[in-house]
């Protein structure tokens, strides 16, 4: 790959300069035109180390509107984005719709320094890479335009310049000893480049590899190159009608949603066994004072742990989340109650509002709701397209599977209830001045629609109740029985982790 490129390709300045001014005026009419059709655009740009980085994207922004872009160089972790999954403080700078975001190092980078340079590093670069080819998929599904840019640069040249840069007194500090560490094993990581380049270069994600030698060229490549598949891209919108979707985007995986796998998840309203309210609270307090010993040992270790809650209306979430947080530390668990997303979040893929709770390291959070909404009720009420909770299945597996494979727990609660217990409770709550707040027309009007949901909730389950991510159907037509099964789920669950 890297051995068929020409590294001596230069421009003079007096052709670059006659070249580029009617490149960058173009690049502004189409992003522009880009964010008036509210589509997002990811810029990413790798290379190696001293290979002109920053240089490019200083000639690139120049022409763009600096309220339209955010420019994200990345580095190594900080405490917060090291207590969580590796894609975690990629997909929360995912750029909302209309809107350019440019990476200054990316994902690769990252992934290269953190999960392959291990003893294990093949292993990692396989996980790394299905990972990524997963990530830069779904929000190509979901209309991002990705371009993705590798400089490149001789070893001979890579050495020069970091000599260069260490004589000069006004970017010495920049050279540091892992630069040269890098540099000397610039042969070994070769194969292991193009291998990432070559496995993650997709047609809706693709990379261009530049000849870095000469910045001239460099920046001119890299401009030709992104206004051609924003010319490409815009034609494609604009002959769709103004009325089309785009947010719709393309279903890049369209076969693997249709064959994914089915687990059959048994439902049941009526409890195994239901407990007097002497005996329930004997329960309920030797389960709380478990939870807390859990709680405290999950945050000495520094695991976290998503809790998701679902279930039909009056099913119990509010009573069930507050008896299992009772004892807890409250520093140390978070409880998201999830409602209609705002401008932002609508703005924005839809799984990117939860990406922004995933708890941190040793902290527990609970989801009153959740993503399942994508394929409960967006899909009943029409909130979304067939493709998009179609596809949404497996974007779910793929999130949690991710979440869990970096060491996170997740439990995930399917309250059930009869439908006639769910009727006794809306006329209770109507006729009790203390809970009527609870009861609303929504309410009602989802009630009328309990068949469309059966239906929803049959394939939910079947399609992500998954080995690492299963779902625990809790009989709540008995609401005592339900919190103490909740309680002692969580506290087995948590032991697991402990192990």
């Amino acid at each position: 790959m890297f051995d068929s490129l020409d590294l001596a390709k230069k421009m003079d300045d007096k052709a670059f300069d006659k070249e580029i001014s009617p490149l960058q005026l173009e690049l502004g009419v189409l992003t522009r035109a880009l964010w008036e059709h509210q589509v997002p655009i990811i810029i990413v740009v790798e290379g190696w180390n001293a290979s002109g980085i920053t240089d490019l994207i200083s000639r690139l922004i120049q022409f763009l509107d600096p309220r339209g872009f955010s420019l994200y160089s990345i580095g190594s972790p900080n405490d917060e984005e090291r207590a969580r999954p590796l894609l975690w403080r990629f997909f929360t700078r995912t750029p909302r719709k209309g809107r350019i975001a440019i990476f200054a190092r990316s994902w690769y980078s990252r992934s290269l320094a953190e999960q392959v340079a291990g003893i294990d590093w093949k292993s990692g670069m396989r996980s790394s890479i299905a990972t990524i080819k997963k990530f830069e998929r779904q929000l190509a599904d979901d209309g991002t335009i990705i371009l993705k840019f590798f400089l490149h640069i001789s070893k001979e040249e890579q050495k020069r310049r970091l000599d260069e840069r260490e004589r000069d007194a006004l970017t010495s500090w920049m050279i540091t000893q892992g630069d040269w560490d890098f540099h000397h094993h610039y042969d070994s990581y070769i194969p292991i480049i193009e291998q990432f380049i070559q496995e993650t270069d997709k047609a809706y994600a693709p990379w261009t590899i530049v000849e870095a030698t000469d910045s001239n060229y460099t920046a001119h490549r890299v401009y030709s190159t992104v206004i051609k598949r924003l010319r490409k891209n815009l034609a494609s919108i604009e002959s769709k009608g103004k009325n089309n979707r785009w947010r719709n985007g393309t279903n890049h995986g369209k076969q693997d949603v249709l064959k994914a796998a089915k687990t059959e998840v048994k439902r049941s309203s009526k409890p195994p066994v239901t407990y007097a309210k002497p005996e329930y609270e004997e329960h309920l307090i030797t389960c709380q004072q478990k939870i807390r010993e859990v709680q405290y040992l999950l945050y000495k270790r520094k695991i976290p742990l998503m809790i998701v809650y679902e279930g039909w209306d009056a099913a119990g979430k509010g009573g069930n989340i507050m008896r299992l947080v009772a004892s807890m530390n409250p520093r140390g668990y978070n409880v998201v109650p999830v409602s209609r997303p705002d401008q932002t979040e609508l703005d924005h893929h839809y799984l990117w509002r939860f990406y922004q709770r995933f708890p941190r390291g040793g902290h527990i959070t609970l989801f009153d709701r959740s993503w399942y909404g994508r394929v409960l009720v967006e899909r009943v009420e029409g909130y979304c397209s067939a493709e998009e909770w179609k596809r949404a299945y497996r974007e779910i597996n793929e999130m949690e599977q991710e979440y869990v494979g970096s060491g996170g727990g997740l439990v995930k609660f399917w309250l059930e209830i009869s439908r006639d217990e769910q009727l006794s409770r809306f006329l209770a709550r109507q006729d009790d001045p203390r809970k009527e707040w609870k009861i609303t027309d929504e309410d009602w009007r989802n009630r009328e629609k309990w068949n469309l949901y059966e239906e929803a909730l049959e394939e939910m389950l079947a399609r992500t109740s998954t080995s690492i991510a299963p779902w625990t159907v809790v009989e709540s037509d008995d609401k005592y029985y339900a919190r103490i099964k909740t309680l002692q789920t969580v506290i087995q669950y948590g032991e697991e982790l402990l192990r």
